[in-house]
């Protein structure tokens, strides 16, 4: 089963290398090119290469997978598959002709729903913490709570995705995470997803690509389905409290700024440049900043996985740290904290 994890860890990093190398004449026929200006400060037409990954490489290898090993699981996997694929594909008509956020995300519940009334492996049946010793069913809420949660995570996702690396870091890291807690049997569609996510991040990390929307709501909901499934069947993710500190530090922030442009009088949606990574950028650098977050969210995590006793502390730590980290960025040169 490792060769299998190898193999297919390898093929999917290859294949992607290979779509990212050929695929820009593609992305410029289909649109999908960011163009300088407004908020962005890159200074060269981008091409946004994360949907198509997802769509031509991440789904068919999966699909293919499953169907060559066939196991309890493949209608799971199936799903997963294929509303990671229509997400990205929603995105990517996004990312051409900008449908309202409101419209893309209930788009993207209704697949959520479908899929999860269908296979009832990728519901959230309980929340459980200290290493399963708690427990709360959440019955007939089920299919409703694993929808809010998901959209939750793939729109904290997508409004992370504002820096080179950190996104792409962000899955590979997830990925890799989900790859080591998984059963044997499981692990090698993991391979798929680390291999591909590692290949977007070297690419991503230097500018050459973009993920666009298509890449990160596709990646987000690909990430988001299989920590759902492998929570409910992993011997190392044992409770919930594990998987919401993988996400405590993207989501958190989300709901941060969400809540401050409601109070302002303004649409949650509306994008600015007052998120962690932008703030972390401007004060420290973004190589320094890409760190520094990356710890917040990886660190806290691993600790978490190997001790799951210590999962309370590492929440609290982690909330503390968020936000000694948001005044400290929020800070002047004079030591004054600004609101903006």
């Amino acid at each position: 089963m490792t060769l299998n994890i190898v193999v297919m860890g390898i093929v999917s990093f290859l294949l992607t290398v290979a779509l990212i190398s050929t695929g820009g004449g593609l992305a410029k026929k289909l649109g999908l090119m960011d163009v300088p200006g407004g908020r962005k400060k890159h200074m060269h037409p981008t091409p946004l290469m994360g949907g198509l990954a997802v769509i031509l490489i991440i789904l068919p290898l999966m699909i293919a997978y499953s169907l060559f090993f066939p196991s309890y699981f493949q209608s799971a996997i199936w799903a997963i598959a294929t509303v990671g694929g229509l997400i990205a594909a929603l995105a990517i008509v996004d990312d051409r002709v900008h449908i309202s956020p409101i419209i893309r995300l209930a788009i993207s519940a209704l697949f959520f729903g479908i899929a999860m009334s269908l296979v009832p492996g990728l519901q959230i049946g309980a929340i459980t913490w200290d290493g399963g010793a708690g427990y709360i069913s959440l019955g007939r809420y089920t299919i409703i709570l694993t929808v809010v949660a998901l959209i939750a995570l793939i729109n904290a996702i997508n409004m992370a995705d504002g820096k080179n690396g950190l996104v792409t870091g962000l899955c590979f890291g997830f990925s890799l995470i989900l790859l080591v807690s998984a059963r044997s049997d499981l692990a090698p569609i993991l391979g798929i997803l680390v291999g591909a996510t590692s290949a977007l991040f070297v690419f991503n990390l230097n500018g050459k690509i973009f993920l666009g929307d298509g890449g990160s709501y596709g990646l987000a909901a690909f990430v988001g389905m299989f920590a759902i499934y492998v929570y409910q069947r992993s011997d190392i993710l044992v409770s919930a409290d594990q998987v919401g500190l993988m996400f405590m530090i993207p989501v958190g922030d989300m709901a941060r700024l969400m809540i401050a442009r409601i109070r302002a009088g303004e649409s949650p949606m509306r994008p600015d440049r007052n998120h962690l990574h932008h703030l972390l950028q401007e004060r420290i650098g973004w190589r320094n900043g890409l760190f520094i977050y990356w710890g917040m969210v990886f660190l806290p995590t691993v600790v978490v996985l190997a001790l799951p006793w210590s999962s309370w502390a590492m929440i609290i730590l982690s909330f503390v740290c968020y936000w000694l980290v948001l005044l400290c960025c929020k800070r002047d040169s004079k030591g004054v904290f600004t609101t903006a």
